[in-house]
């Protein structure tokens, strides 16, 4: 007795099937004329069975049986593999909706016989799990611990093992895939397609790697918020520079000797929604650390002037520059949100901390190894090399294969392409950068497009407040340390820091203060004296490093090192010799064979030169998110226009 199929009930539908406005259409354009009027009396059929007009009518209208109503408008709400119903898509001529079931079987001898084998590998993966299990764990990567597999085993590969596990399964020369004559080789080609659209993030992963599946991933997670305005996001990074150059450091034996840069660091700070460049700097250590972002960091606030060039013919674009120093309301400007990726400096407590004291921004790193989310710097940065770095005679080029890489070094050295060159090059190109027109921005310029947003849309930016910009203490660090002495001893009261001892003389005539406590504020920059203060939070007063430490003016890399290589007996000095001088002595005889000391000879100079000869300033207290006062900021009307510093 032949059971009939229940019809659907078009009453008790959802809603979302109903809803003829979201079902997947077909466009009859691209269907020849017998076909595009049989899917159109189709789709207008089943349109009115949905809509409830009577089968009977709709069945004559449409020149079907009502029978073919039904069986139409239940292919259309058959699931589809993209997660909606099939809808319209399902009235197409030789549309299959269920996959293909082969029944009959396909053994005996086939000599040369081609074809006939649809849904054989089905079948047999059907009749032999396991064989399909071997199958997918070789291509997927399911590999059990301590079992080495090939990193991207090929499809032929896999066929040689789908072949020995169908003999160990007893199957003969008699049996599929053996009495085909490629073995089943394309049918299981076939598969391993379908195999990877269906696994996908597994199949990307182990064909592609673990970067391009986090990639895929992190576009799978859909777009980040929106930013509307200027110095809401901004993203950093940093490059190591695609060109080498050269340093003149003293000669131990008497002179000037010439040397050659490891590759160095540019470190910056773009925002989002102009793309402007806020803020960089230049490392000369192999590596960044927490102190360079925030120099970075501190660039980026501080208003910028244009620099003294002494390279002849190089010049900087009219209308070039960086924002603080182009558009007075974004001198000393903070911003809310900053990305950057999980590097050990960036994620250092004192550049977190100090980011949200100072600047009050929140912190975003992200996923591991996800550059796909800040994409503006990762392009920036490609921008300047194309139209800066690579252009130089010393540029070792995008990779080893690059053709302008011709013996870099030997070129820094023959045309004297020095790291002071670097600087400026760096400061043109990036002011540069700046004001040329952007396809991102409809072909306006970072500061144009920073232009209209002050002038038009009347944008104000959170700032430093002016208290506190004298003093920005960015990269200002705090320590507590015990008050240590014995006058029975004659040890006056004092206080070490990094292998230092520091006091001023109210502490030294102080010895009941011995074993209290004070809280110091350095400045990595400059230790040749710190602000001290008492544990209820009263400044006690400056103290001063002792002995020819608090002389020469030295930076805390600059003591560490100095630190690591006396207790590694490299260097010696006594109390009548200035270590800092015996240190610079070091790295110049040291420089001649090693490109580290020559970068860290380099970095003291420059050091040096930018720490100003003045005495620490007084109490520093920490800035706060804040807002300047009302007053002190300037309303724009559209027809103001932008002001500029001089």
């Amino acid at each position: 007795m032949t059971v009939s199929k229940p019809r659907i009930d078009r009453d008790s539908l959802p809603p979302n099937v109903t809803n003829l406005s979201r079902w997947p259409t077909i466009d009859l354009t691209l269907l020849d004329e017998n076909d595009a009027d049989r899917v159109a009396r189709r789709i207008q059929a089943v349109r009115a069975y949905i809509e409830g007009q009577p089968v009977g009518i709709l069945s004559k209208q449409a020149g079907m049986p009502r029978q073919e109503v039904y069986r139409l408008a239940k292919r259309c709400m058959k699931l589809h593999p993209d997660g909606r119903i099939w809808g319209f898509r399902a009235l197409l001529p030789a549309c299959r909706i269920t996959p293909y079931v082969r029944t009959a079987t396909i053994d005996g001898s086939r000599p040369s016989q081609q074809g006939g084998a649809a849904g054989a590998l089905t079948m047999l993966f059907d009749r032999y799990p396991t064989i399909q299990k071997a199958v997918d764990s070789l291509f997927l990567k399911k590999v059990k611990e301590h079992v080495v597999q090939e990193s991207r085993m090929p499809v032929k590969t896999i066929h040689k093992y789908f072949i020995e596990k169908c003999k160990e399964a007893g199957l003969t020369a008699r049996h599929y895939p053996l009495n085909m004559n490629h073995r089943g080789r394309r049918a299981l080609s076939s598969y391993l397609k379908r195999l990877f659209k269906s696994n996908l993030k597994q199949a990307i992963k182990a064909r592609h790697g673990e970067d391009a599946a986090r990639a895929l991933a992190s576009r799978e997670a859909g777009p980040d918020s929106i930013v509307t305005r200027p110095f809401e996001r901004v993203e950093f990074d940093g490059h190591r520079i695609d060109a080498v150059f050269t340093i003149d450091l003293p000669n131990p034996y008497g002179g000037i000797q010439r040397l050659v840069l490891d590759r160095l660091w540019l470190l910056a700070i773009i925002d989002v929604k102009t793309r402007a460049i806020l803020g960089y700097t230049l490392v000369l250590n192999p590596e960044y650390n927490a102190e360079d972002v925030l120099r970075c960091v501190k660039h980026a606030l501080t208003p910028w002037s244009p620099m003294t060039l002494t390279i002849p013919g190089l010049k900087y674009t009219k209308g070039s520059g960086l924002p603080s120093g182009v558009y007075a309301e974004c001198a000393w400007a903070l911003w809310d949100e900053l990305w950057f990726d999980n590097a050990k400096a960036n994620l250092a407590d004192a550049v977190r901390s100090n980011l949200s004291r100072v600047v009050g921004c929140a912190i975003n790193a992200g996923p591991v190894k996800t550059p796909q989310r800040r994409p503006f710097i990762e392009r920036l940065f490609q921008t300047l090399e194309e139209n800066g770095f690579h252009r130089l005679p010393s540029t070792t080029g995008s990779g080893p294969d690059d053709p302008r890489r011709d013996d870099p070094e030997a070129a820094a050295l023959r045309w004297n392409i020095s790291y002071q060159h670097l600087v400026e090059l760096t400061d043109v190109l990036i002011a540069r950068y700046n004001a040329e027109p952007h396809t991102g921005l409809g072909n306006r310029s970072p500061l144009e497009m920073l232009e209209y947003f002050i002038v038009n849309e009347g944008c104000e930016f959170r700032a430093v407040p002016e208290q506190k910009r004298q003093d920005l203490a960015l990269l200002h660090i705090r320590v507590v340390r015990c008050i240590r002495g014995d006058v029975t001893q004659g040890k006056c009261p004092y206080v070490e820091f990094e292998g230092v001892r520091y006091y001023n003389e109210v502490l030294r005539h102080s010895p009941d203060l011995v074993g209290e406590h004070l809280s110091l504020l350095v400045d990595p920059d400059d230790l040749r004296c710190v602000t001290a203060y008492l544990e209820d939070g009263r400044e006690f007063g400056v103290l001063t490093a002792h002995g020819l430490w608090g002389r020469t003016p030295h930076t805390l890399t600059v003591r560490k090192a100095i630190n690591k290589l006396r207790a590694r007996k490299l260097i010696f000095y006594t109390d009548n010799e200035d270590p800092i001088l015996v240190y610079m002595d070091f790295l110049n005889r040291q420089a001649a064979t090693s490109k580290l000391a020559r970068g860290q000879s380099a970095k003291l100079h420059t050091e040096l030169q930018a720490v100003p000869p003045t005495q620490p300033t007084s109490s520093i207290a920490d800035v706060t998110e804040s807002n300047p006062p009302a007053s002190s900021r300037t309303v724009y009307t559209p027809a103001m226009r932008k002001t500029r510093l001089d």
